[in-house]
């Protein structure tokens, strides 16, 4: 069924290869009297941007394609629903409810940027 040349064509021609590129990385280096770190010398400083700057640059964009998502979002067929199961809650479940929303919204990213993970 197989040919047994075709198998060993492969390896071979990828054992050659890979001794010539052995072969290349080991061969002598080639002297250039301080030509490439003078050049390297040269070349200007690169520009750094003001961090927030930066931050804009990709801050904006992602602000501006998620308004025109949420836009078309259709948000009546969502807020009724919600609306009227929040007006069917008693006082207890709605403060139990609320102190989950503080504790996700301003207690755990606090902890978080506090940790040193970030």
């Amino acid at each position: 069924m197989n040919d047994s040349k075709t198998l060993n064509t492969y390896p071979a021609q990828s054992d050659s290869f890979d001794d010539f590129l052995r072969q290349q990385l080991h061969a002598a280096y080639i002297d250039d009297d301080g030509f490439t770190a003078q050049f390297m010398a040269r070349l200007p400083a690169p520009k750094t941007l003001n961090p927030w700057l930066e931050k804009a640059i990709i801050a904006v964009p992602v602000l501006l394609i998620s308004l025109l998502v949420l836009s078309h979002f259709p948000w009546r067929e969502l807020v009724q629903p919600v609306y009227g199961w929040f007006l069917l809650q008693d006082l207890t479940s709605l403060l139990s409810m609320g102190v989950a929303v503080f504790i996700a919204l301003v207690v755990a990213p606090v902890a978080w940027l506090f940790s040193g993970e970030s």
